[in-house]
């Protein structure tokens, strides 16, 4: 029988998922600001980037995000 990844795991893996996507969203904001930064709408999605992305770092350091990944998925 295969061993299914808890909850837990794949709420981690969702907050990874979040964070790459973020991570996404900054990269294009410096690649081509003038593009993102032209509309409102790439405005707010820069900033609720990076505001998401902290978020993300403050979950993986409370609930040891890597090691939570490594005993479900490791």
């Amino acid at each position: 029988m295969v061993n299914q990844p808890s909850l837990r795991g794949y709420g981690a893996a969702i907050v990874v998922g979040v964070a790459v996507i973020c991570m996404g969203v900054i990269a294009l904001g410096f690649s081509m600001p003038d593009r993102l930064f032209e509309s409102t709408v790439g405005l707010v999605a820069f900033f609720s980037a990076g505001l998401l992305m902290v978020v993300c770092a403050v979950l993986a350091n409370l609930y040891d995000l890597r090691g939570v990944l490594h005993d479900e998925f490791g």
